[in-house]
């Protein structure tokens, strides 16, 4: 059997073309790899760059304004114009830097604290004082002066921060004093009008009439107080002396222990306990002038 010559070209051309079909192509396949950006990169000429193939319209405002009429709820009724972008990383710095091919959560455990030549050589605050400007004429190398920078401003930001850090401690303790002695300010104008020895003067303490009895109980080692106001029940001023009798234990203070009493204003005075131990516990409290003395029973418990 003898096939005539062009049908023979063709049978040939289609063998060829099926065999062809399962040979490997040795043609060379391009793949296009995102480029990945760290932290301190310096994005700002391709965020601020110009598309190359703008669409004005598509990107105009009236394009992308959703009609009212698919509005629900104060929010989208209609998302058929959704795009869904998949390199977008949340933008609410916790994702990472978009870009970056990380679309979870920032994993801060095994990250290690290593501050590379790379990274520390980039501008970390926002903005330059020309500090490294200024060490880059001097012929000092470009990282190694932006590094200086970023130190400068590191401990200047750490001077602000100490200075904050005393001011609000100062402030607590100014506060906290003023509230441990606030009772003190009944000590202004209670000064003695003359100076003289009380114990010559008045001699040793002695109970009085007694005026009343001071009951106070508390934990040991705790402080419990009681309040006395006294003028002087005579013309002018008085000048006194509040002590405890000797037998009376050390458990038993006041405030203040002399001074000068008023006739037309009150003097305070401030009876503290604090126990030692358990136990009853009792003494007398004497207040005393040159015209007149007066003497409480004090009686402490635990």
């Amino acid at each position: 059997m003898y096939l005539s010559k062009s049908l023979t070209l063709s049978l040939f051309g289609a063998a060829s073309t099926n065999v062809a079909a399962f040979v490997p192509s040795c043609l060379p396949r391009t793949s296009y790899a995102p480029p990945l950006n760290g932290y301190l990169d310096d994005l700002t000429n391709e965020l601020h760059a110009e598309d190359d193939s703008p669409d004005v319209e598509a990107q105009s405002r009236e394009a992308n304004k959703m009609d009212k009429s698919l509005i629900d709820r104060a929010g989208p009724g209609s998302f058929k114009d959704f795009v869904d972008f998949n390199e977008f990383d949340g933008g609410d710095g916790q994702m990472g830097v978009a870009g970056d091919g990380n679309a979870g959560l920032e994993k801060m455990d095994n990250v290690p604290q290593i501050a590379s030549r790379q990274m520390s050589a980039k501008n970390a605050w926002g903005t330059s004082t020309g500090y490294a400007d200024e060490l880059r004429d001097t012929g000092l190398d470009t990282a190694r002066a932006q590094q200086l920078e970023n130190w400068a401003n590191q401990q200047e930001v750490r001077a602000k921060n100490q200075q904050l850090k005393q001011m609000a401690e100062s402030f607590d303790n100014d506060e906290s004093r003023d509230e441990e002695n606030w009772r003190q300010l009944a000590n202004f104008g209670v000064e003695r009008t003359q100076e003289f020895d009380m114990e010559e003067e008045f001699g040793p303490v002695v109970v009085g009439d007694i005026e009343d009895v001071i009951e106070l109980k508390t934990a040991a080692g705790k402080v419990a107080t009681h309040d006395l106001h006294i003028r002087n029940p005579y013309m002018g001023f008085a000048d006194f002396r509040a002590a405890f009798t000797s037998d009376t234990p050390m458990d038993w203070s006041v405030e203040p222990t002399e001074g000068a009493l008023m006739q037309k204003e009150d003097t305070d005075f401030i009876v503290k306990f604090r126990p030692q131990g358990p136990g009853l516990i009792e003494g007398y409290l004497v207040i005393e002038t040159e015209d007149f003395k007066k003497t409480w029973k004090v009686t402490g418990s635990t």
